[in-house]
């Protein structure tokens, strides 16, 4: 600037009004202007020249003060097309992209989920290129240097905003398509972790649930269309289903069908996936002795043995005992049984793995093995299976009222005549089972009968069930039925003066009493089996007895 202002001084001194000017006007006879072709101006020029280049060279910040339109031009029109990346960028270029690492750096640090304009990244760059080199740059050791050559052996130095925009467009669209992709796992991963819990109102649908939680109910209707998602077409009231979401979107669902499963519903690429999961329980094995003073029921019951558990009981030793009848005052029982719990709280009972009924003198003993083929059955000490063929009663647990008879004084009749079964009291609609697999032959009205059910069970065995209140559903003549199978309900129709269950067996053709006859018993253990069920039966054996003598 200093030496611009002496040249004006030095003009000014030479005053222009005293000089003749009207040869500018004129034209060389060589073509060329006079004016250009004066020594003066040349030097003049020249030496103006020469000073702007020195006055650049001492400040570089001068001449990149302001974004050039151009420049921005060049880089849009890099950052449009797919540049060329790895090492050999870097080799033709000669540029080191060591100063626009901390530009970078800034704009990952406020990258959204949302890719960053081009605008954005343009600013960036030209953010890198104004940067002052002696501005302090802190090096890590995630950045490592790259050496910079020299730039008179640079061929490329007759376009070096181009060449500049170039590597750092290969740099910030790495950095910042991998900085977008972790900001969308950071962004899904925190939204994921929190769960909606949702109270289920009697009523709602998952439809309705959807409505009311401002969800897609489209995604509603995909969900309940799952072949694993049945259990969320009837839910059940209370705070059984949790969701995460992210706005209207749905990523995952939760809902609890019954204690021991949960549903689980997950939003993936192809879909929505139902996945049902299995809760694990904490088992504990619990022993308990009862004495009986009344009845097995309500002496066991005051032991604290649990109602179901008194059930199992009576089912194991149907074959063998009549418990309306042959349990006395004075008889034991000790049971082994498991009870499952939930984070600490009491959520159910499982099996009994084993028991021991003192019964009139006569020990009566029961273990529980797993087969081969995966089925539990209960055998007796010596592997004896104490299951037959028949059920000893079709309503377990129920007193006789009136037993087998030939000469019987009919209540209502007033006349003796044969009762040809027996006889088992209890509620009008309670259940009653088939006592072994067959086909009924028989479902309707019998004269003094009332609703009677006859099945037949291979060639010689037959039974009646009589004085029913109402058939189970899909029981009809020429249907199959299964050994414990409800097939009807306790009632009072034909000639009855109660709520009853009249009951007879008939072999080959004959009324036989059903708590004297023989059933035939069903299969003992398998002889591959016979060796490791003895070892398994020993120990329960030894348990037993150690609980019952402690009692």
């Amino acid at each position: 600037m200093a030496l611009f202002s002496c040249l004006l001084m030095i003009h000014k001194k030479t005053s222009t009004f005293s000089k003749d000017l009207r040869y500018l006007s004129r034209h060389s006879k060589t073509g060329r202007s006079g004016v250009l072709g004066r020594p003066f101006h040349w030097v003049a020029t020249l030496t103006i020249a020469v000073a702007i280049g020195i006055w650049l060279g001492s400040s570089p910040d001068a001449a990149v003060e302001r974004s050039s339109p151009t420049l921005k031009n060049q880089i849009l029109l890099v950052l449009e097309q797919d540049p060329v990346t790895g090492p050999e960028t870097r080799a033709t270029t000669g540029v080191n992209l060591l100063p626009l690492t901390e530009g970078i750096q800034g704009v990952a640090a406020v990258a959204s989920v949302e890719k960053p304009t081009t605008a954005a990244v343009i600013d960036v760059v030209l953010e890198g290129l104004t940067r002052s080199p002696q501005e302090p740059k802190e090096v890590t050791e995630s950045e490592p240097l790259v050496d910079l050559p020299n730039a008179a052996d640079s061929e490329t130095q007759e376009q070096p905003s181009l060449v500049a925009a170039s590597a750092v467009a290969e740099t910030v669209n790495t950095t910042l398509d991998k900085t977008s992709a972790e900001a969308q796992t950071s962004l899904s991963s925190s939204e994921r972790i929190s769960w909606e819990s949702i109270q289920i109102r009697s009523g709602d649908s998952l439809v309705g649930i959807f409505k009311r939680m401002d969800l897609d109910i489209a995604q509603a209707i995909r969900i309940s269309k799952l072949p694993g998602a049945k259990a969320l077409i009837n839910l059940r009231t209370g705070p059984y289903l949790k969701i995460q979401r992210d706005g209207d979107a749905l990523f995952a669902l939760q809902y609890q069908p019954n204690i021991s499963t949960f549903l689980h519903v997950t939003s993936q690429d192809t879909g929505f996936v139902a996945q049902i999961i299995e809760r694990a329980f904490n088992t504990t094995e619990r022993e308990v002795t009862a004495e009986i003073t009344d009845s097995l029921y309500q002496s066991a019951l005051r032991a604290g043995l649990p109602k179901s558990v008194i059930y199992r009981v009576t089912q194991i030793f149907q074959w063998e005992l009549d418990f309306g009848r042959d349990v006395k005052s004075g008889d034991r029982l000790t049971v082994i049984y498991e009870e499952r719990s939930l984070e600490g709280q009491k959520v159910g009972n499982g099996p009994i793995l084993a028991v021991r009924l003192e019964n009139d003198g006569i020990v009566r003993q029961a273990v529980r093995y797993v087969n081969s083929d995966g089925s539990a059955t209960y055998y007796a000490p010596d592997g004896k299976s104490l299951q037959r063929t028949f059920l000893r009663s079709p309503i377990p647990g129920r007193s006789v009222t009136s037993g087998f008879s030939y000469d019987r004084l009919h209540p209502i009749l007033k006349i003796r005549r044969p009762h040809l079964g027996v006889d088992y009291g209890a509620p009008r609609g309670t259940p009653i089972v088939a006592t072994a697999n067959g086909k009924v032959i028989r479902a309707s009205r019998k004269g003094g009968y009332g609703k009677t059910i006859i099945l037949r069970h291979g060639q010689d065995y037959r039974t009646l069930y009589a004085h029913l209140s109402g058939y189970a559903k899909g029981v009809r003549k020429g249907r199959w039925v299964k050994k414990g199978q409800v097939i009807g309900y306790v009632g009072s129709t034909g000639l009855s003066t109660g709520p009853h269950l009249h009951y007879e067996i008939h072999v080959a053709g004959k009324a036989r009493n059903p708590r004297s006859l023989k059933l035939p018993r069903a299969a003992s253990v398998d002889r591959k089996d016979k060796a490791g069920f003895l070892d398994h039966a020993k120990v329960w054996i030894s348990r037993l007895d150690q609980a019952h003598s402690s009692a």
